[in-house]
């Protein structure tokens, strides 16, 4: 499903605050379409190199109320490796089905706040977000991948739990992919992370 403002978008400048303003709420059309009703417990599974749901996901596609049990080896980490001293982020998402899939971020040597999503779509600051929720799927969670100053990581491959490898869950939408919007005197107008 895609949604769109475009009268109001089609009206305001690129990076102006009234163009944001309607790409977040695009944004927030999307995700109360296609978006998760309770956590599933992410965690890591029986195979350590992937993500479980410990607990039933209630979820909704275009607006249709859905449920994924509890399943073990649900999503497998996929992408490039992760370099020593990075961060990473690896979206976790069903679709209406309940298959799973997998969507990582640009990796960051700063911090995890700082891995970016313009792989998926750089367009604006919200396309990222857009991208993924009109795909036709909600978000269940993401993980989050740091490697000290020795380890690489491997997606798919590397344990979970492996030496030198930690490895965050966060049950819902990740506040990386909420950009903040403000004016040009730094005023938050929206959300963000």
């Amino acid at each position: 499903m895609a949604l769109s403002v475009a009268k109001y978008i089609n009206n305001a400048p690129r990076q102006s605050v009234q163009r944001a303003a309607a790409e977040m709420g695009n944004a927030l059309s999307a995700f109360a379409q296609n978006r998760i009703l309770t956590s599933g417990g992410l965690a890591i599974a029986g195979t350590t190199s992937k993500v479980q749901n410990a607990s039933t996901i209630t979820f909704t596609i275009d607006g249709a109320f859905l449920s994924k049990a509890a399943t073990d080896n649900l999503w497998t980490p996929a992408g490039s490796v992760v370099a020593v001293s990075s961060w990473q982020k690896y979206v976790l998402m069903l679709n209406a089905a309940g298959a799973a899939s997998v969507q990582e971020g640009v990796a960051s040597t700063i911090n995890a706040a700082s891995v970016a999503w313009t792989n998926i779509s750089a367009i604006s600051d919200w396309a990222p977000l857009l991208t993924l929720l009109n795909s036709g799927k909600a978000i269940a969670g993401v993980l989050t991948i740091a490697t000290n100053s020795s380890t690489t990581f491997t997606p798919g491959t590397t344990a979970l739990n492996a030496a030198g490898i930690t490895a965050t869950y966060t049950n819902g939408i990740d506040p990386s992919l909420l950009p903040l919007i403000g004016d040009s005197q730094a005023t938050i107008l929206g959300i963000g992370g």
